[in-house]
């Protein structure tokens, strides 16, 4: 069996590697080499692993991975899911800003909905008397757990199925471009 962070260090070796290879801007002015370092950043970052396959994998896993309660670390989590699977780093980063502040409620809602009914049966009260009954019986730090529990489990449906419909038409549009203009295929 492979190991895990061997796969990763390779994975950040190549990248560094192919960061040094990266072609040189010609930039009229360059504090510190920090223009030229980001310049060449943005160019191995829009060309790696970019076969349509990757491509949709790198959605698919970015939106898992924002779909979940894991606030604050969602950065780190795509760092390592994309070193350690190959993926294309900015796509998977792209993706996981699924869960964006106009769009993050209803995720949280959906999936905490999701893992209720996983997890219990039956769906969350949606009544504030509901909501009192329940942090009256539990207390609510018990509330607080069993919702982040509830949030963790449906996260995972609601992130393969936003996922893969987000990876699709990711495949789609790579597949087309991959082909060219004048030979897209339906």
């Amino acid at each position: 069996m492979n190991n895990p962070l061997r796969s990763i260090r390779q994975e950040a070796q190549a990248f560094r590697t192919a960061l040094a290879e990266a072609p040189e801007p010609s930039l009229p002015w360059d504090v510190l080499g920090a223009r030229r370092l980001m310049r060449r950043l943005g160019w191995l970052l829009m060309r790696e692993h970019t076969e349509p396959g990757r491509l949709a994998l790198a959605v698919l896993v970015g939106v898992m991975i924002g779909a979940s309660p894991f606030y604050g670390l969602h950065t780190a989590l795509v760092l390592l899911f994309a070193f350690g699977l190959r993926l294309n780093k900015l796509a998977v980063w792209i993706a996981s800003n699924v869960s964006l502040p106009f769009i993050a409620p209803l995720l949280i809602f959906v999936s905490v909905q999701i893992g209720h009914v996983a997890m219990e049966g039956a769906w969350l009260p949606l009544t504030l008397d509901g909501a009192r009954a329940m942090a009256s019986r539990e207390g609510v730090f018990a509330l607080g757990i069993d919702l982040w529990l509830n949030w963790l489990v449906g996260s995972v449906p609601v992130g393969v199925v936003l996922g893969s419909l987000l990876a699709g038409v990711t495949y789609r549009v790579a597949l087309a471009r991959q082909q060219g203009p004048g030979d897209v295929r339906s």
